[in-house]
């Protein structure tokens, strides 16, 4: 009999496995979990070389999956550039403050850049104007990004080296704004980047060398690690992404098992690079996987592009539905380039992953999905990313019909909920989130961080999902509260079954991937108003420990 290779006992351990679910400790042997049992069954596992992990009556839990991150490019946000999420600016002066340290500490010719600005929680709503950079930049490019990159605010010189001025016309899908003299006022959303977008194989803006990037993901994965986050799904845009995860992949230093999605529209890793090498969905191995695909039907909802039915209050924004005057959102990729990415997508074994927060959007997707492949569930576990707004009547059921996951982000009601109630008013966000409607109409559902776009303590998404409070604590749909027990599910064995891997994932079960996490209280047990301030004590990706407090 081969020993253990790692023991952790004297805990009380949730299975998350409807046959067993709960025991003391558990056994793993070569990545995986060779027993769960009690204590005392542990004495005939445990050999010379094996290791023993006393949990000391703590909870242990499978290890956590965070089933939709920009994992990379916020490794390297949080590395390399400013954070506003973190910094987090109450006005525009503070914002400009902080650019103008950074750009003292650059040499000539270098770019400032910061990301996860969020302008409805500055006292003036808005982005900084491109005379508001100049005047702190020294004349150095500057880039400041929006909460999930859906805006940038750039300098003239940044504007300059794009090529963008009076005469660039909005491109589909995209808005520039512009002042009462139709110049560019440096504030540009979606599409409307242009080579401003550093995700675009022309952008101007630099990108980071390949030994920056990695120094980078090493810190990210050791954040990962100590929040008990054991595999994440990353949607990503260039190819030097993938790149990094398969050198490290090589080298053994992967932090957590991958599960990636090339966007296949408005990316460098377009779909028919992907159907030209005739890759699938479940390319790869236990550590590093190719998942599927991911586009965008809508923008951001809290810089006014997500595609609504209603217009957004007091917004004289120019891109309206035909013979409207009103701002209803950006549309990114239309319905015909989505219903084929779909098709095209399905038809090659992809899993399809589709961006809609706007109700409009939401039917956008769900139009194109019945074209494509029929109004009957066939097993394939597509995806509907974010789904935020109040559904309109049948939407939900629509969704169950097609065999859609609803992949949605509950720590946005603590993150953006009160930028939410600025924009739109308590009535129109009162169904924001529809977790409990989402289950109660049959939707197979998992909750995840879109990182960095919300934070990635997943504990702050499972106090949002079942106390629905935000940061400022503002109740918000209580009726759409749901449990601990299935907050936790949506993280664990949900996004495992949404890749077709629950016969080996998201529980701790014989034979399943040796996955674990030890926490310092027990998430059914503590205060819902505590769940965010629980602390991972050990986690174990793989068999190893690779973090303990203990």
């Amino acid at each position: 009999m081969r020993f253990a290779d790692l023991i952790v006992q004297n805990a009380v351990v949730r299975t998350m496995d409807d046959a067993a679910p709960r025991a003391q400790a558990v056994a793993f042997i070569g990545g995986r979990v060779a027993h769960v049992g009690d204590n005392a069954d542990m004495a005939e596992w445990a050999g010379r070389g094996t290791e023993v992990l006393d949990a000391g009556g703590r909870t242990v839990l499978p290890g956590l999956t965070d089933s939709h991150t920009h994992f990379h490019r916020a490794s390297m946000l949080e590395s390399e550039y400013l954070d506003f999420a973190t910094l987090d600016p109450s006005t525009l002066g503070d914002v400009l403050d902080a650019v103008k340290v950074r750009a003292g500490e650059k040499e000539r010719g270098e770019w400032v850049q910061g990301d996860s600005l969020d302008p409805l929680r500055l006292d003036e709503r808005r982005f900084p104007t491109r005379h508001e950079l100049d005047a702190v930049t020294g004349g150095l490019p500057t880039v400041i990004r929006g909460v999930g990159r859906h805006v940038v605010a750039a300098n003239s010189v940044a504007l300059e080296l794009a090529g963008i001025d009076r005469t660039t016309q909005d491109p589909a899908g995209g808005r520039l704004e512009r002042d009462a003299n139709g110049e560019p006022t440096g504030v540009l959303h979606e599409r409307g980047k242009l080579r401003l977008d550093a995700t675009q194989a022309d952008t101007v803006v630099p990108a980071l060398d390949q030994a920056t990037r990695l120094k980078a993901l090493r810190a990210g994965f050791a954040q990962l690690q100590r929040l008990g986050i054991t595999t994440i799904h990353d949607i990503m845009r260039e190819p030097r992404e993938i790149s990094d995860y398969i050198l490290m992949r090589t080298t053994g230093e992967l932090g957590a098992r991958i599960r990636f999605y090339p966007r296949a529209v408005e990316a460098q890793t377009r779909l028919e690079h992907i159907l030209g090498l005739g890759l699938r969905t479940g390319l790869g191995d236990d550590m590093l996987r190719l998942a599927g695909i991911k586009v965008s039907v809508d923008g951001n909802l809290t810089v006014g592009n997500a595609a609504l039915y209603e217009p957004y209050p007091d917004d004289g924004a120019d891109q309206a539905l035909p013979g409207a005057s009103a701002n209803y959102g950006l549309v990114r990729v239309g319905p015909e380039v989505l219903r084929a990415t779909i098709l095209d997508g399905h038809e090659a074994g992809l899993q399809v992953a589709v961006h809609a927060i706007g109700q409009r959007a939401l039917d956008i997707a769900l139009n194109a999905f019945e074209d494509a492949l029929g109004t009957a569930a066939v097993g394939h576990h597509h995806r509907i990313e974010h789904g935020f707004m109040p559904p309109r009547p049948g939407q939900l059921a629509r969704m169950a019909a097609l065999g859609l996951v609803l992949s949605t982000q509950p720590s946005m009601l603590s993150s953006e909920g009160d930028s939410w109630l600025t924009l739109l008013g308590e009535e129109r966000v009162r169904g924001v989130l529809p977790m409990r409607s989402a289950l109660d109409a049959g939707l197979h559902v998992q909750i995840n961080s879109d990182y960095p776009c919300s934070p990635l303590n997943p504990f702050i998404g499972v106090q949002a999902a079942v106390e629905r409070r935000t940061r400022a604590g503002v109740l918000i749909g209580a009726d759409e509260a749901i449990t601990v027990g299935e907050a936790l599910a949506m993280m664990t064995t949900a996004p495992a079954q949404t890749l077709h891997e629950d016969d080996v994932a998201g529980r701790l079960a014989p034979g399943y991937l040796g996955d674990a996490i030890v926490l310092s209280d027990d998430p059914w047990e503590v205060p819902v108003s505590s769940l965010a301030h629980l602390t991972v004590e050990a986690t174990v990706l793989a068999g190893h420990l690779v973090h303990s407090r203990l």
